[in-house]
């Protein structure tokens, strides 16, 4: 067996409150002893929210995300509520982050609705047939690396809901004030609004204690439009990123701080 396999294998079945004080063990030994990235972290924190202390926002984010690995191997042990998926129209345009733990939050959102969703392919074989397998049990579409708008658009069209993730830097974006600093950020949801007309939801999770989670989801407040395409994918993609930061502000350690996001 690989021994990936086995790890795998040993974390399904731990108890998760002893899996809560490793997670909290790793989250000091990243914070002193290996602190990859973290500087980065810290800097965009305090730039963003001042204030707020960064050893303290910053550990419980890197405890949470530990956890929610071995959690996502025990999802269905876990308690999740899920709010506001019953008004979601099929073929939507969902605008989705990195808080709280994102990789359980997306199982449970394609048990809440038929989704895709587009996600880097990982290069090694057996992590994309690990993810392969627990996504197919879930009935997650992943428009993997090399897929366009057009599969986007395929997706719609069959009904599911369409998760666009850009809370994190898209080099060929545009620029778009976010946390209080301009930022590169996807306009694709903007660009599938415009020549759709599909209504674009928002959806959020956020960690309610070891093994529980609260998900939501709600339609995004829509900007005024004027029909002239660039002030509108400026407008929309300006209202994506006021959304996200209202989330993060409120849940500053629910939120992936470790990627550059104003590099």
């Amino acid at each position: 067996m690989d021994p990936r396999g086995l790890l795998v294998t040993v974390l399904a079945r731990v108890p998760l409150r002893l899996a809560d004080a490793v997670a909290w063990g790793i989250a000091w030994l990243w914070w002193f002893v290996l602190p990859i990235r973290r500087r980065d972290a810290v800097e965009a924190l305090r730039a963003a929210i001042p204030g707020v202390s960064p050893r303290a926002v910053l550990t419980r984010m890197m405890h949470d995300l530990a956890l929610g690995y071995v959690e996502l191997l025990q999802f269905d042990r876990l308690q999740i509520t899920v709010e506001g998926a019953e008004g979601l129209p099929p073929g939507a345009l969902v605008l989705a982050g990195h808080g709280g733990s994102w990789d359980v939050a997306l199982l449970a959102w394609a048990d809440a609705f038929p989704l895709a969703i587009f996600l880097r392919t990982p290069s090694d074989p057996w992590t994309r047939r690990f993810l392969a397998e627990h996504r197919a049990r879930h009935d997650l579409v992943a428009l993997e690396t090399g897929a366009t708008m057009d599969d986007a658009y395929a997706a719609l069209a069959a009904g599911r809901a369409v998760y666009f993730v850009q809370d994190q830097r898209h080099a060929k974006g545009i620029w778009s004030p976010f946390l209080g600093r301009p930022a590169r950020t996807s306009a694709g949801i903007a660009a599938a609004f415009l020549r759709t007309g599909r209504p674009i939801w928002a959806a959020w999770q956020r960690r309610e204690g070891v093994g529980r989670h609260h998900l939501c989801i709600e339609p995004l407040p829509m900007p005024p439009l004027t029909g002239d395409r660039t002030a509108d994918v400026q407008a929309l993609t300006d209202a994506t990123n006021a959304w996200y930061e209202a989330r993060i502000r409120a849940y500053p350690h629910g939120w992936l701080w470790l990627h550059r996001r104003w590099r």
